[in-house]
């Protein structure tokens, strides 16, 4: 399941040594061949805006599947509909993700790789741009996971890939060695009456407590500008949390007796922490 929800975006540039990126042809062991015809109809389908999909193995054979594009930032992001990507992954092992850049290289942005090793799997990226009446693609590009781990502090915000959760995620598999569960959400849950946090906290093995004092690796559920939980902080010790907000870089900052604490609607412990 770490790459089964693909909520997966394009952004930022990073500099080659950061990532393993070989072109895309020889790579028959890592994903095989296939035609790039369907992704090519897809991305011309999708322009102006990025297409992307999922490929799939069927028998012998490897098959792009396209997925909608559900990004309120199409042009330049790319999020995977869920549903599609449950449709295609009961069809076939996936074998890799695959998305558009338009108008601009098929280089690796900061987002595609981090989401790359997020999701365990091979991405397949190409370019399209309009020439006159017609479409011009370029060759297509392979990066694969390498192992590489972002700092947790003044990590960009990318929804779903580099955002509060999956900060969270990242902390308990490093500093804890658990894998914390993935799920489909959207983008602004919190004013689509979707209680994601509320939902899913139990399900990872978390139990909401009261009146205790805070111990490292707890986790605070903060209501930002909104009716339900839209945040989440890791609690690291000293009165400092660890956190990730919309629009701004990761960061660790005070947490008792200011904006955070005063918003904080549940305090959570890992279920076997509990003393």
């Amino acid at each position: 399941m770490r790459a089964a929800n693909a909520f997966l975006h394009a952004g930022c540039v990073l500099t080659t040594s950061h990532f393993l990126l070989v072109a895309f042809q020889g790579q028959d062991d890592m994903v095989p061949n296939f035609p790039m015809t369907a992704m090519h109809e897809a991305a011309a389908a999708s322009y102006p805006n990025e297409a992307c999909g999922l490929i799939i193995r069927k028998g012998k054979k490897s098959v792009p599947v396209p997925c909608k594009n559900i990004s309120s930032e199409a042009h330049h992001h790319f999020l995977i509909c869920p549903g599609d990507y449950s449709n295609a992954a009961y069809q076939g092992e996936v074998l890799a993700i695959w998305h558009s850049h338009v108008e601009i290289p098929a280089d690796p942005s900061m987002a595609d790789v981090v989401g790359c090793e997020n999701s365990d799997l091979p991405w397949v990226l190409f370019s399209i741009h309009r020439e006159g009446e017609n479409f011009r693609y370029s060759e297509p590009q392979l990066i694969v996971p390498v192992g590489d781990q972002m700092p947790y502090i003044s990590r960009p915000y990318v929804f779903g890939v580099t955002d509060c959760y999956s900060l969270v995620r990242d902390y308990y598999r490093r500093e804890y060695d658990i894998v914390l569960n993935d799920y489909p959400r959207i983008e602004r849950w919190w004013l689509k009456n979707h209680n994601f946090f509320g939902e899913c906290f139990e399900d990872c093995g978390f139990v909401e407590v009261v009146d205790l004092e805070p111990k490292e690796g707890d986790l605070f559920l903060i209501q930002s500008s909104a009716v339900i939980p839209n945040h989440i902080a890791i609690y690291v010790g000293n009165n400092m949390i660890l956190h990730h907000c919309e629009g701004r870089l990761s960061e660790q900052t005070v947490y008792g007796g200011g904006y955070w604490q005063k918003h904080t609607s549940n305090h959570l412990r890992y279920k076997a922490f509990l003393s």
